[in-house]
This record gives C-alpha cells, structure tokens and sequence, in this order.
C-alpha cells in the first residue's frame, strides 16, 4: 500500500491558515470545480459548429459530449497547473500496485454496495432519486447509446472527472485544510458540479436526493485517493461503476433484466 502522505503538498496546515484563507481555498476550488462545467459546453459547442447542427444526431451526440467532458476536464486541470506553476508531476496517474488493483476491486464493489443502500433508505422515506440527462435520453429510444459509454466510462469519464475533483481541487486543499476535511470539500463541490445532469426533468427532492448520493460515492473516491496517492485508482473504480451502471440500465431498458 502507498503511503497516503504522498498525495498532499505539504502536511496538516489548517491550524496555520485564517479563516479567510480557508473561504478562498473553497472559493477557488468551486470555481475550479464549476469552470470544468463551462469548458465542456464551450468545447461541445466547438464541436457541434465544425460538424454542423443538422448532422448531430443521438450516437454523435453522445461522442460530442463524452470528448467534451475529458477535454473540458483536461483543459481546466491544465490551466490550474499553469496558474500555479506545477508541472507535470503534479498529477498521480501511475500503474497501480497489488495493493492499488485490489482497492480497484473492492472500491467498485463498495460504490455499487452503497448506491443500492442509499437507493433503498430513499425508497423507505418514499423518495425518488433524479435520472442523469443520458439515462433519459436512453429512456427516449436510445438505449445503444449506454453501450457506447461503457467504455467511454473506463477511457474518458472516470479518468476525467477524478483528474479534475482530486488530483486538482481535492489535492489543492491540502494546503488549507486537513486532509479528511479536504475530501469532504472537494465531494460536495463534485456532488454541486453535477446539479445540472440531474436537474431537469426531476423534482426538487429527488435531485437533492440524488446529490446526496453523489456527494457519499464521491467521499469513497475522496478517501481511497488520499490512501493511495495515485489517481488511477479511483479513476478505475469510478469508470468502472459507471460502466456496470450503463450496463444495468441498457438490460433493464431493453427489457432484459
């Protein structure tokens, strides 16, 4: 196992930080965090005006926003270390170990575990969860779409978003706050960056429900990357749940589950 040490800039300093300090940090981190949004639609719109609006049909539209997503992810975890003057052994993408392939299985098996426990404490209460923008269109007589993104899960969405919520923002509050706080800061900005996939079509319950949930995945993703240090690992682990959720969904739309 890696020593979770490695992933910090420095040591515990939130004894050394005012106040005011810590609100920028936050500040910061969620326009970090929000800017990922922002990049994506420009570079989705980028897309859509070179190949032309009329063209874009349901299967192009999904690849226009999955490129979009790791190139907007990419190019503000870009900017973030050029504005800092990191370079690039600022970021934690190496092989996993043993140890670090292990985490991979467990950790999926765990956010899994824990999507279906939350899932059934909201039914309890008589709350429904949103559905993501994607499920809805699959919904809509596109289901072959959710097998186009089980890969794109595994090569562009996990890696992507983990670059940018740990490796960047969850990594850039160390500085700040202690390491644990650190990872509940950067699971509610991941949980807020998600507020406009399950906002439309949903009620104001369900999406906070589903936010919820969200921020919960988030804090195990949060967790085992401050254990590790590598980035890699949650990257698998977060590709690899959304690649059995699509998966599930495409069987349960088509009616064979």
């Amino acid at each position: 196992m890696e020593d979770g040490t490695a992933t910090g800039v420095g040591g515990d300093s939130s004894s050394h930080t005012s106040p005011v300090q810590m609100v920028l940090a936050v500040f910061i981190g969620t326009v970090v965090g929000l800017s990922g949004l922002a990049a994506i639609s420009l570079w989705a719109t980028a897309f859509i005006l070179v190949l032309g609006p009329n063209t874009i049909g349901p299967m192009e539209e999904l690849a226009v926003s999955t490129l979009s997503l790791g190139l907007g992810t990419g190019t503000v975890a870009a900017l973030f270390m050029a504005g800092r003057g990191y370079g690039l052994s600022h970021l934690d993408f190496k092989l996993p170990d043993v140890s670090g392939f292990v985490y991979v299985i467990v950790g999926t098996i765990a956010l899994l575990a824990l999507q279906i426990v939350a899932g059934i404490v909201m039914t309890q209460f008589g709350i429904s969860t949103a559905e993501h923008s994607i499920q809805q269109q699959a919904s809509q007589g596109n289901p072959e779409i959710l097998l186009l993104l089980i890969p794109a899960a595994l090569l562009i969405i996990g890696p992507g978003e983990e670059l940018l919520y740990r490796n960047i923002i969850q990594k850039s509050l160390y500085d700040t706050f202690s390491k644990r706080n650190a990872v509940v800061i950067a699971s509610v900005i991941f949980a807020l960056a998600h507020i406009p996939a399950y906002a439309m079509g949903s009620t104001l319950m369900g999406t906070a429900a589903t936010l919820v949930i969200i921020f919960l995945l988030a804090l195990l993703l949060g967790t085992i990357y401050l254990k590790t240090g590598n980035v890699t690992v949650p990257a698998l682990i977060h590709g690899s749940y959304d690649a059995v959720l699509f998966g599930l969904m495409y069987l349960q739309i088509t009616g064979q589950l």
